[in-house]
């Protein structure tokens, strides 16, 4: 539509406003991006992707190398991998990552805000689709997740077209843009794409309800069927997307993350599923009278739609399935954030025409929300309130008035003024530490690595949550990941068989540990730091801007053999510590003889805490009930040298009665926590694990402990001091030919002593195919997580390839879906001229 005088001031209010915003927000100090994730995902996972793409050359890549250890890429395919917006900063190299993320983040919501405004102004007078667009770009989600989690809002504006083109669908418009629109949904963020599609479906309905005189059953079915072959085909063309993730989905997602009550799937008043909640729609009070409205309406569209959006926010069972089984998030709902403002701005223009029903609307909704704010927080029960009295005073004068200026303020006043406020809640990244992270200084010390003649791998200690999926070059290989799709066996070695520390409340989070054993058994040769201090076995080769590279070369080899093989079954009888001792000395394979083991791990020795108000003990059992943190020190009776390694565990338990709270205790600097019981991504870290070591020419003779405040107890406390391991001593390594390892192929040679097995650090999934000499060999897990092989005495050239599972599938599908959709336009188009003619 044409853009009047008028338009263009409506416009020009609602950016100016945001425009605003974000500079009170960045200040021209901070990145318009949350110190939440942003760094450590949304804008360093796209750069590796571009990245990866500019060193192999391949837009449909399989493998990740450089992250996780090696990761089938598609576990990190909700970080915009095929995503139009992503896709485009390939095309602009010398623009950094961090900064286009920034822009398209701005731009998103500018983009959106435009074009709900022009869709709302076809459906009601341009005052109301001015408030409605205000509404929409001030609801709880877009703004605030668009520097916070840029994924639940980067897809709206293809969602809002695709809403557009459902409308001009039943009006016999340019049928094809359905599917285009859908598939860029759905290729922009997959998860919210489950939500998209049912919310674009319902407004399609309402569509077709309002264009449709009378209902007639077999007529609906008939367009419903039509209609449903688009949206198909749009799924069709996600294939490459869609079926190689659907697979990361049913292997990769750590069901022990989320704890599910059926209590929660019981219907009620969920008012924070749609109101003042950033983690949802977070529209006001009005949307429930709105709904009210469109329940009692005479008008079957309406009523229609009014059912449809009570359902989710009523029943949780829905949102649950939009979540994809995995929770009861109301995130989820976000995509019908557009659905609910056409619900509202219905109402809206029934209050103007004099045809809104007062009478039976308004108790309804007091009563709704009166009822639904039991078991809510302090400050929402007063915003609620506050929100709904002033839309009462409101209505009221315009009722005497006239005034629809009273009337915006009471629909809309404090849905903007809460909203734009609650933005200043979220604390956003430092522009210098993003320069830190990934800036000159820190990258030429990586550069660094690049002249090492083999692969190896790099530790980086440097906001290690930040920088967990950084990838500075295309021989940076990390063995971190912060993703909540990732590999589960190197996620469960990560923790239950190397035993590293875990103080996040999410166990996707596996960053970089502070466990030497860790950093010796993934071949992280180098290590980065901010710190002039290393552990031992590290000694410091550059130092540059404040930030240090420190190297070791006792640590194993990225690949290697030896005839050293221990049988899972046995390994599996083994207890901590010395189930870590054989790791660092044998591979663990499915099958072999048994054989004696003798250990070298030091007898325990003892670990006891002084009793005091905080602290109890009562047959071994310590009890921690505090109400601020508190530190204890612990001396050992001897020293521990440089060349010994601390081993500490102990059993944690903060399931007790009372409020439930995280439980955190530190360890000479290395943290564990145990996560409140009832929170959603419960971390299930109930043994705490450290491996301490001294830092280069210095001695431990003491354990500092700091414990966190709450109510929980320790037990089972057990420590044991090993010599520093020779390992890397006894193998025969892998040698890889650095030109022709790339993307999804490592290429090299070995020499093997013995016959025996071959370990590669890389985790094993489905998808891996070995040759050896050019002979095709079986793949196998070993170490319990890890690709490998038998391998015979001799020299060999070595190729191992990955494949994503379903990808050759996903691209079937997509061509299938791309043929379908072109001969679709064809006819479409061909059908429209004939008909002009």
């Amino acid at each position: 539509m044409k853009l009047k005088r008028k338009n263009i001031v409506h416009l020009s209010i609602l950016f100016g406003a945001y425009l605003l915003l974000v500079l009170c927000l960045t200040r021209f100090k901070y990145a318009y991006g949350s110190t939440l994730d942003w760094g450590g995902q949304h804008y360093a996972i796209p750069d590796y992707f571009r990245k990866l793409f500019y060193d192999t050359g391949e837009l449909f890549p399989s493998f990740a190398p450089n992250i996780g250890a090696g990761e089938n890429i598609y576990n990190l395919s909700y970080y915009g991998l095929f995503s139009p917006l992503i896709l485009f900063s390939y095309l602009l190299p010398f623009v950094k990552m961090s900064t286009y993320i920034q822009a398209v983040s701005i731009l998103g919501v500018i983009a959106g805000t435009f074009i709900f405004y022009q869709w709302m102004r076809r459906k009601f007078e341009d005052n109301t689709a001015f408030l409605l667009a205000a509404m929409y770009m001030f609801s709880g989600s877009v703004i605030f997740h668009s520097h916070r989690h840029i994924m639940f809002v980067s897809y709206l504006p293809f969602l809002m077209l695709a809403m557009i083109s459902a409308e001009d669908y039943f009006s016999g418009k340019k049928k094809y843009k359905l599917v285009l629109f859908t598939f860029l949904t759905i290729m922009t963020n997959y998860f919210f794409a489950v939500s998209g599609i049912v919310a674009i479906t319902v407004y399609a309905v309402y569509c077709y309800l309002k264009t449709t005189e009378k209902f007639v059953f077999k007529d609906f079915v008939k367009s419903g069927l039509a209609y449903a072959g688009r949206i198909i085909t749009a799924v069709f063309m996600s294939g490459i997307l869609i079926l190689p993730t659907v697979y990361c989905l049913l292997s990769g997602r750590d069901s022990g993350n989320v704890n599910i009550d059926w209590k929660i799937f019981l219907p009620g008043i969920h008012l924070s599923r749609f109101q003042y909640n950033h983690y949802s729609l977070g529209l006001g009070a009005f949307v429930v009278c709105a709904i009210v409205s469109a329940v009692i309406s005479k008008e079957k569209h309406r009523r229609f739609l009014g059912f449809a959006m009570a359902l989710p926010i009523t029943f949780p069972f829905f949102i649950y399935l939009f979540n994809g089984t995995l929770y009861v998030d109301a995130k989820v709902m976000i995509p019908f954030l557009p659905v609910f403002l056409v619900v509202v701005g219905d109402a809206y223009t029934e209050i103007l025409e004099g045809k809104f029903r007062w009478k039976i609307i308004m108790p309804v909704t007091a009563v709704y929300i009166a009822a639904g704010l039991f078991n809510y927080k302090k400050s929402f029960i007063v915003i609620e309130i506050i929100d709904l009295v002033l839309l009462f005073v409101c209505f009221f004068v315009f009722l005497k008035k006239n005034k629809k200026a009273v009337l915006n303020l009471g629909i809309a006043g404090m849905l903007v003024a809460v909203n734009v406020s609650a933005n200043f809640t979220d604390e956003l990244v430092n522009k210098n530490q993003i320069e830190k992270d990934t800036g000159n200084n820190i990258s030429a010390l990586a550069d660094i690595v690049l002249s090492d003649e083999n692969i190896v791998r790099t530790a980086n200690r440097v906001d290690p949550v930040n920088t967990a999926n950084y990838i500075y070059n295309a021989d940076f290989y990390s063995a971190d990941i912060y993703s909540s799709l990732h590999n589960k066996k190197y996620n469960r070695f990560y923790f239950d068989k190397i035993y590293n520390e875990n103080e996040f409340r999410n166990s996707a989070l596996t960053t970089q540990p502070q466990n030497i054993l860790s950093q010796i058994y993934m071949s992280q040769k180098y290590l980065i730091t901010d710190k002039d201090s290393a552990p031992a076995g590290y000694k410091k080769i550059k130092e540059n801007g404040g930030l240090y590279l420190y190297e070791n070369d006792r640590v194993m080899p990225f690949g290697y053999a030896t005839d050293r093989l221990m049988s899972e079954e046995q390994y599996n009888r083994l207890e901590y510590p010395y189930s870590i001792e054989v790791l660092m000395n044998y591979i663990i394979v499915p099958k072999a003889p048994n054989r004696d083991f003798n250990t070298q791990i030091k007898t325990q020795i003892p670990v006891e805490f002084q009793q005091s108000n905080e602290l109890k003990e009562e047959n071994g059992v310590y009890e921690i009930e505090a109400k601020e943190e508190f530190r204890q020190t612990v001396k050992l009776d001897k020293p521990l040298s440089n060349d010994q390694i601390l081993l500490l565990k102990f059993n944690v338990d903060n399931d007790l009665p009372g409020e439930k709270k995280d439980a955190k205790v530190t360890v000479n600097g290395i943290g564990n926590k145990l996560t409140d019981p009832t929170w959603k991504y419960y971390n299930n870290n109930a043994s705490f694990e450290y491996a301490i070591t001294s830092e280069q020419n210095e001695s431990i003779d003491r354990l500092e402990f700091k414990f966190s405040k709450g109510h929980y107890k320790i037990s089972d406390i057990r420590c044991y001091v090993m010599d520093y391991p020779k390992c890397a001593e006894n193998v025969d390594p892998f040698i890889a030919d650095k030109e022709r390892t790339k993307g999804d192929k490592i290429v090299g040679s070995i020499d093997v002593s013995e016959d025996g097995y071959f370990n590669l650090s890389v985790p094993y999934s489905e998808g891996f195919s070995i040759k050896i000499d050019g002979v095709e060999t079986k793949c196998e897990t070993v170490d319990t997580s890890f690709v490998g092989f038998k391998i015979s005495k001799g020299k060999h050239n070595v190729e191992i390839t990955f494949k994503s599972p379903l990808r050759k599938e996903g691209i079937i599908l997509s061509l299938t879906g791309l043929v379908i959709f072109v001969i679709m336009t064809l006819f479409e188009f061909i059908g429209n001229k004939k008909r002009k003619q």
